[in-house]
Formats: structure tokens, sequence, C-alpha cells
């Protein structure tokens, strides 16, 4: 089983960044293994253990980067030689202003699996086509455990890096008055965006019903 991509990008308005990176899902396998099924000749295989998910890529488009060039450049990524022939799929924040980038991106060409997510306050996750509704709880919990439990590798001196771990250190939650939760920064101007576009990307490589379903069109 070759491993999967998904490139994720958090839309930002006009004067805020947009953030785009890219996790790679590493599949685990146990020692090797014989069995002879039915009389059959004895066949190699390997249990799975675990996965794991490595941060591969951060970039922040300069503020005022219109969104024409930033679908561009997260076709750039997609067609690269780094990911030429693999699986791979794109995720996009469609809340707000995104909707307008997502159409966009369904007439480009992209020769990968697109999904959006909408961003909710919610408690529930609920799915429109190719667009998910997802609660903000759910993305950033989905970063935290893997974070927390070592799953999340972020490779060796790649930019931003640092920025993702001082804005994910900085969420905070609260429970507002319709009990739902609401996540913030401590610290007003701390952007978010890099935390929201790992997250997406990490919520929807752990979503197994979306794993069992994929299909790579290369």
């Amino acid at each position: 089983m070759s491993n999967t991509f998904f490139i994720s990008a958090d839309l930002g308005q006009v004067n805020d960044y947009t953030a785009v990176t890219i996790i790679e899902v590493v599949t685990l396998y146990g020692p090797l293994k014989k069995r002879q099924l039915f009389g059959q000749r004895m066949n190699d295989y390997q249990d799975v253990i675990g996965r794991e998910y490595h941060l591969r890529h951060i970039e922040r488009p300069e503020r005022g980067t219109t969104y024409p060039k930033i679908v561009e450049r997260i076709k750039e990524l997609t067609d690269s030689p780094q990911l030429k022939g693999k699986n791979k799929a794109v995720v996009v924040d469609v809340t707000g202003c995104g909707r307008p980038v997502w159409d966009l991106m369904k007439t480009c060409g992209f020769r990968c699996r697109l999904s959006g997510i909408t961003i909710t306050g919610g408690n529930t996750v609920t799915k429109d086509g190719d667009i998910y509704n997802v609660p903000k709880r759910d993305l950033i919990s989905a970063l935290q455990v893997a974070f927390q439990n070592g799953q999340l590798k972020i490779a060796d001196g790649l930019p931003e890096a640092e920025t993702l771990v001082r804005e994910f250190t900085n969420f905070k939650v609260k429970i507002n008055l319709n009990g739902h939760d609401q996540y913030e920064a401590w610290r007003e101007g701390i952007h978010d965006d890099i935390v929201l576009s790992a997250a997406m990307g990490m919520w929807l490589a752990t979503h197994d019903t979306f794993l069992m379903n994929f299909h790579a069109l290369i």
C-alpha cells in the first residue's frame, strides 16, 4: 500500500494569511509473515500495526495573493515531481470566502480527489457531496491527538514549523452559552491559519470512511 499525501489550504481574507500544508500518511507494517490458505502455496504478508503522519511542507503565500494565484500554487504542488504518481488529495476551507475558490478549483483539472471543509461551531459532522461540515473542535482534536501521542512527525528544519507549534500551543477552548466549543488564540493577533490547515489535512487523513473509499486519480 503506497503512502497518501494530503494537501490542505486554509484560505485567508484579503489581509490575512493563507496557509498550505502537506501531510504524508505513512503506514507502518509488522514483521514479514507467511500464511497458507486452503492448501494453496505460502504467501508473504505483513500486518498493519499503525500509521504516522509526517508534516512535509508548510507555506504562507504573501498577504494579498489573489485566490487564482493560490489555486495555481496548490495545483503546482499536486503536480510537483515529489508527488507525481502518488496517492494524493486536496482539501480546502470553504467557509466564507472559500466557496468561490472551491468552485474555481473544480474547473482547473486537478488530477486528484478534491474535498472541501466548512468549519462549524456545532457538534456533528455532515457531508454534502465532496464538502464536509466539520466542528472546529473535531479538527483541532484530530491534530491534538496525533501531536500528543507522537504520531505527528514534523520534518527537521521545516519553515514555519515553530509557528505551527506556537500557534497550536496558544489555542484555548471555551464553552459558549449554547453549549458549543469555541477555539481561540490566547493573545489577540495570533494567526491560526497554519494550525487550521494542518488540522483539516489531519482530520481528513484520519477519517476512516474517506480512507476506505479513497481512489487516487493519477
